[in-house]
């Protein structure tokens, strides 16, 4: 089974951002990338365009790489390329390929400048110490596809990359360590990541996990992963933060996270702001409202570094989007209706029955009335009934 090796190298201010996502974002969130064809290795790009959904999911292998004379903001380096010996070159995240879409597109003198979109679901860390890193990228770079020659490649056949499947965190601030120090350009940044979301009940919580959108499918531009969240329901997201060692105490003053929905309509967020504590644990609570929705709802959920006076159009530290569902619960609707229909049909029952027995049609109607007013605000949510899973 092959393996992409794809590389970040954060010259624009929208692909630094995209460092600082990638390692922010919990495990089992799709990201998606894309590069212009001409980045790839020529074998990258004819495996992706053969690649289908029962291929998947394949192996990627996520790295950062700089000049070592490099100063952020500068241009993009011209005709060199990133040399193993002298330049910073930091595995950053390991992740598995779920999707492929390619646009094509023909430039103005007729050749191709086609867009390929793969989407990547999040795992663990590398250890950016292993000595397998070494050997990788010496390949690669006789092979002229490291960057500024090439973005995406196939890890070489026989290559060690065991130390880079990595599920877990435990290597994340390693990883953060060697990005923050310099002459790497992310040095003086906040660095924290999502470590959960979890359901509160009254007398436990349950850890989630973003799972495949129901609506995926292989090929598209489109391919997400949600949270799923109950109506009338509590929720706690927790981020884990760390200073890295060679910052010390010297973090800028008034840093801060916040968080933001899409789509207030359907979610609480008591607490927008929250100040970056060092080597601490964040928490912001949210809170599903009334849901009578039957068709899924999707909301971005944003959160960010927030750093007064900050004057540059690259992010000051890491960012993170989201994405969680919200839609009214199979079990309320099921109540609803085992209630409202039975109630319909003895209100119907009652009317046949007026002109024969006053009686037994005034009890058949006010029964089936307040059956079909029980339906109704059990499924707005107005009362809530015993055992209710929301």
């Amino acid at each position: 089974m092959s393996t992409l090796v794809v590389f970040d190298t954060c010259t624009r201010p929208q692909y630094y951002a995209d460092v600082h996502q990638l390692l922010a974002l919990p495990a089992g969130t799709i990201l998606r990338y894309d590069y212009q064809e001409k980045y790839f290795s020529p074998e990258a790009l004819a495996y992706l365009r053969q690649l289908t959904e029962s291929d998947c999911p394949i192996d990627v292998v996520l790295f950062y790489g700089q000049f070592e004379d490099y100063v952020k903001g500068s241009a993009d380096p011209k005709d060199r390329m990133l040399d193993p010996a002298t330049s910073v070159l930091i595995p950053t995240r390991f992740a598995r390929l779920r999707n492929v879409a390619i646009e094509e597109r023909v430039g103005g003198d007729g050749q191709s400048r086609s867009i390929v979109y793969f989407h990547m679901e999040l795992a663990g860390f590398p250890n950016p110490d292993s000595p397998a890193i070494r050997p990788l990228l010496d390949t690669l770079a006789e092979k002229r596809e490291l960057p500024f020659e090439k973005w995406v490649a196939l890890a070489p056949e026989g290559a060690d990359l065991a130390a880079f499947r990595q599920d877990d965190a435990k290597f994340w601030s390693k990883v953060v360590d060697r990005l923050a120090t310099p002459p790497s350009q992310f040095h003086g940044d906040v660095f924290w990541r999502i470590d959960h979301l979890e359901k509160v009940g009254f007398t436990q919580k349950r850890t989630l996990r973003p799972r495949p959108r129901h609506t995926n499918r292989f090929g598209d531009l489109e391919f997400w992963s949600d949270y799923n969240l109950d109506p009338l329901s509590r929720y706690r997201l927790a981020l884990s933060n760390f200073v890295p060692t060679v910052e010390g105490k010297d973090l800028p003053s008034g840093a801060a996270i916040t968080i933001k929905a899409d789509d207030t309509e359907q979610l609480t967020l008591p607490e927008a702001k929250q100040e970056f504590r060092r080597n601490a644990s964040t928490q912001f609570k949210i809170g599903v409202k009334l849901v009578t929705d039957i068709a899924p709802r999707h909301i971005v959920l944003s959160v960010r570094t927030d750093l007064p006076g900050h004057a540059t159009s690259y992010m000051p530290g890491s960012l993170a989007d989201i994405s969680v569902m919200t839609r009214i619960s199979g079990y309320r609707v099921a109540s609803a209706l085992a209630l409202a229909l039975p109630g319909v049909a003895m209100v119907a029952g009652a009317a046949g029955l007026i002109k024969t027995d006053v009686p037994l049609a005034l009890v058949a109607g006010v029964s089936g009335a307040l059956l079909s007013f029980f339906g109704y605000v059990v499924f707005t949510g107005k009362i809530k009934l015993p055992g209710s899973k929301d």
